[in-house]
């Protein structure tokens, strides 16, 4: 019947017939597709506004391609120098070692070749040494290690030993300051070994760090272990996203995993090394943490250190039979030798959110708002900020959140690697009422003033702390004296009245100078405050008075009288100081600057932009200059000259608030003719610049280094919780 009617119908008419069925079918698909399309547009929107996508679907990740090791050319040429044993390539075997690499591995020689190519791609030899127990394999692994020679170091075991045997034996061989313990079923990821390091050598309190465990299908194997009451262990985040941010910053856990761990040697020792009573394997990474937290010191899950695992590989999922077995053996003894620690320390299984119990860090809870991600290489107010929250992450637990939509994801990356977690602002009412934190610090008043009831009325125990980085009525005020304009009169008068209302409200100011206290403070005469200045490390002071050119001035062109000071020296100061030294060289540097800066640039006036690395030209310029006639707060590009012993010239208002004297630390001046005789003095006179900038660089030392200013945050902190030193340990 179907063909007769096929060889019967007219083609018009089978086409039509075609196009109605096709359509029938093309229409929902249509329909799918534009959902999909609207979804995937309202996700993105979303995403931009600060929403969580990891967070707020909460489900396991989608598993991705499997890793495959990639060779290359590279590869081959290196296998060829370690095979012909070039010892012009070989590390010197007498040099000094800061870390020793310790792998373990029972054949399965295709892992442990694929696990040496990622850390010889990936460590300097210069100061690491890989140290490989062959725990008497039976297949091609002596053979092969053999190739390396000079490369890594062997041990040939005649039996196997098992982990912890085994690694203990490795052990003894080394002679880093660090020693690191891999698993042969692992690949090292970028950055690994460095990020590793970098966190014990940051923080001697650092005992143990572990890095972010990832399967081959690119899904979380561990964030950090928690170990429950009744010794139970658990891999933090497992079958998650690796980008959740949940799972992206620094911070202390129960234990992290034996098959990669950073220990110091001195624990190490001090602990005897891997307990014996787990031998051959499982528990003994848990036991050792729990030693290194027993002594005194941290140990931290680095998430920025990444390592694929293929977990099972060497031993098995089966935990009834073979060597898996002993993990059911190995914790009964586990619990025996750390009752007392499990019954006062952890918690039972069920009675918190896994999110609390991955985070062991002790101290206060600080939720910080700022209304951007700071930047500390192109803004003051970024490195405070930077400095503020690195500084909450060391002594408590700190989450920051942006109001702005911009992502800064390598700034982000440096703050989560310090332990800061980081939030969207969508779920700050969330974390409130969850996390129960002791402080909020609101940073800015426009930012404050949109959030401070909102905050306290969700949770009405935490104390505020209003952080005004600067006092906006007053730099407004100036403005409008020195320029007339309304607008910025207008300005003045909005930043008081909110700036008053939130000293108030708040239970307490921090501000940057005496000054901007004192002016906010006749406003609000009952507000708490504190002093919390602009920060800048003591740097490398560069060449000599006689190698030095050049005048420099630097700041965020965003940020209105910086604008108004470069024009005021180009127009003003800077002819007569040319006319006295003809040819002077002028360094115009910083982020954003504007168009209408085109027209100072010259062979002698260079516009440079902003710099990613301001070491070279602080250290060679002869003179800083900051003529700065409007502003609040502490200009933080003085107190930068100075932490290079740049001496400088600039404003009364430019050096209010930092404690520096005329002829003494700097040169002060404020009329142009005057401005423009002291560039001219200081730049000629060798025995003035090197008096300015010895005492120039001591006042930082004294008053605005990291150490200095981080004891001003603990202190203010600590005060405002009602602690005292011993109670906040």
């Amino acid at each position: 019947m179907k063909e007769k009617l096929q060889r019967s119908l007219p083609l018009s008419v089978k086409i039509l017939l075609k196009r109605m069925a096709m359509g029938a079918v093309r229409l929902p698909l249509r329909v799918r597709g534009r959902l999909i399309n609207a979804t995937r547009r309202v996700g993105l929107s979303a995403t931009t506004h600060g929403l969580d996508i990891h967070n707020a679907l909460d489900v396991m990740a989608t598993p991705r391609t499997k890793f495959v090791q990639q060779y290359g050319a590279t590869d081959f040429l290196f296998l060829m120098d370690a095979m012909s044993g070039r010892k012009e390539r070989q590390p010197d075997p007498d040099r000094a070692i800061t870390t020793s690499i310790i792998l373990l591995c029972y054949n399965k020689i295709d892992l442990t070749f694929q696990c040496i190519r990622s850390l010889l791609r990936e460590v300097n030899l210069a100061d690491t040494e890989i140290i490989v127990v062959n725990n008497a394999s039976t297949d091609e692994t002596k053979s092969v290690l053999a190739c390396f020679d000079g490369f890594i170091r062997t041990l040939n075991n005649d039996e196997n030993l098992g982990f912890v045997h085994g690694n203990n034996k490795g052990a003894k061989l080394a002679r880093g300051k660090y020693l690191v313990f891999i698993n042969n079923d692992t690949v090292v990821l970028p950055g690994w070994l460095d990020y590793m390091v970098q966190t014990a050598e940051e923080d001697p309190q650092v005992g143990v760090v572990g890095p972010m465990f990832i399967y081959p299908d690119w899904t979380l194997q561990e964030a950090g272990s928690i170990v429950w009451r009744n010794a139970d262990a658990h891999h933090y985040g497992w079958g998650r996203s690796p980008e959740d941010p949940r799972y992206n910053f620094a911070r202390e856990v129960d234990y992290v995993t034996g098959a990669s761990l950073l220990i110091r040697k001195d624990i190490w020792d001090e602990l005897g090394g891997f307990d014996t009573r787990y031998a051959p394997i499982y528990y003994e990474d848990t036991d050792i943490c729990m030693g290194a937290r027993a002594l005194g010191f941290k140990v931290v899950y680095q998430p920025l250190a990444r390592i694929l695992h293929f977990e099972g590989a060497t031993t098995g999922t089966d935990t009834s039979t073979g060597i898996k077995r002993f993990q059911d053996i190995n914790r009964g003894k586990f619990a025996e030798k750390w009752r007392a620690v499990l019954d006062r320390d952890h918690f039972s299984p069920g009675t918190v959110s896994l999110e609390r119990a991955a985070n062991t860090k002790k101290g206060v809870r600080v939720l910080v708002f700022d209304d951007r991600v700071p930047t500390p290489d192109r803004d003051a107010g970024g490195a405070r900020m930077a400095l503020i929250l690195k500084t909450l992450a060391r002594q408590g637990q700190c989450t920051f959140i942006s109001a702005s939509k911009v992502r800064r994801p390598e700034y982000e990356r440096e703050l989560r690697r310090a332990g800061v977690e980081i939030a969207p602002l969508i779920d700050y009412k969330k974390l409130l009422k969850e996390r129960r934190y002791d402080v909020a610090i609101l940073s800015r008043p426009d930012l404050a003033g949109g959030l401070a009831r909102s905050v306290k009325r969700t949770a009405p125990n935490i104390k505020i702390i209003f952080d005004t980085v600067d006092v906006g009525f007053v730099r407004w005020e100036r403005e409008y004296r020195l320029t007339g304009d309304k607008a910025a009169a207008q300005k003045a008068q909005h930043f008081k009245k909110l700036e008053k209302r939130l000293a108030r409200f708040c239970d307490e100011v921090w501000c940057v100078t005496e000054e901007d206290q004192a002016a906010l403070q006749r406003e609000a005469p009952n507000a708490r405050f504190s002093i919390i200045p602009t920060i800048h490390p003591s740097r490398d002071r560069g060449k000599p008075f006689a190698d030095r050119e050049g005048l420099i001035f630097i700041g965020n062109y965003l940020h209105r009288p910086n604008v108004d000071a470069v024009h005021f020296f180009m127009r003003e100061i800077y002819p007569a100081v040319k006319q006295s030294i003809p040819g002077i060289k002028v360094f115009i540097v910083g982020d954003q600057p504007p168009e209408e800066f085109s027209v100072y640039a010259s062979d002698d006036v260079a516009i440079t932009g902003y710099l990613s690395d301001v070491d070279p030209i602080f250290q060679s310029g002869r003179v800083f200059i900051a003529p700065v006639r409007f502003g609040s707060g502490i200009k933080g590009k003085i107190g930068q000259a100075l932490s290079y012993g740049l001496p400088v010239v600039t404003t009364s208002i430019g050096a209010e608030g930092m404690g520096l004297e005329h002829e003494r630390t700097v040169l002060i001046a404020d009329e142009p003719e005057t401005f423009a005789a002291d560039i001219v003095r200081l730049y000629t006179d060798a025995a003035l610049w090197q008096k300015l900038s010895d005492n120039g660089y001591d006042h930082n030392g004294e008053h605005f280094t990291p150490e200095v200013v981080e004891g001003k945050i603990n202190r203010a902190i600590k005060s405002i919780c009602g602690l005292t030193e011993a109670s906040s340990k």
